[in-house]
């Protein structure tokens, strides 16, 4: 084999691995769980928020496919979570988690969301008790939503999960707060409404 034609493969094989890493991104190379993650962007948010309020975008590639952008108040902690394609986004009010959540061909998210992911947290979660039940759509998509309460030793705490349809993977958006405020209008109008009606699937 001369040299030009080895010159040729090597080239061959740079482009190929230069354009999986161009398409896939971070997919191969997820960070840690725990790792700090930086916004793309922040802006001021809307009229209904505080004028001093500005709200951050996250946009997460690490599952070709199953790309999607999501903001936070900018005063949010934001981490990757346990698992790829996952956040977790800490605030005063509360604790908001993001993951995916593989459907199968042969079912849909509202079975998922009965049979699978309400019966795993009232077998995990202390004094587990529905509360509410409701469709919506974000983004264009249909969405199903779980709020709950339960208790971390003796503290009364409420969660509501968002289980948002994609074409592939749904997207699990979860806020756990202290029972006692979580019905407060203003963590609803500020917080749990604006961050979950974010939610947008790239490319869907």
């Amino acid at each position: 084999m001369n040299k030009s034609r080895i010159l040729i493969i090597v080239a061959g094989v740079v482009i190929i691995v230069a354009f999986s890493l161009y398409t896939f991104g971070s997919y191969s190379a997820a960070p840690r769980a725990g790792t700090k993650e930086k916004p793309v962007n922040s802006v001021a948010a809307g009229s209904g928020g505080p004028a001093s309020a500005t709200i951050s975008t996250f946009v997460n590639r690490e599952n070709p496919g199953n790309f999607y952008s999501i903001q936070f108040p900018s005063k949010a902690s934001v981490e990757h979570g346990n698992a790829s394609g996952s956040y977790i986004a800490k605030l005063p009010q509360g604790v908001f988690s993001v993951q995916l959540v593989d459907i199968p061909d042969t079912s849909n998210v509202q079975l998922i969301l009965l049979t699978q992911i309400q019966p795993a947290l009232k077998s995990s979660l202390q004094d587990f008790n529905r509360v509410g039940y409701n469709q919506f759509t974000v983004g264009g998509h249909r969405a199903w939503g779980l709020t709950y309460t339960w208790k971390n030793a003796t503290i009364g705490m409420e969660s509501i999960k968002a289980v948002v349809e994609g074409s592939d993977h749904a997207a699990a958006i979860t806020f756990s707060g202290l029972r006692q405020g979580f019905g407060d209008q203003n963590t609803n109008s500020t917080v749990i409404r604006p961050v979950v009606g974010s939610f947008h699937w790239i490319g869907q």
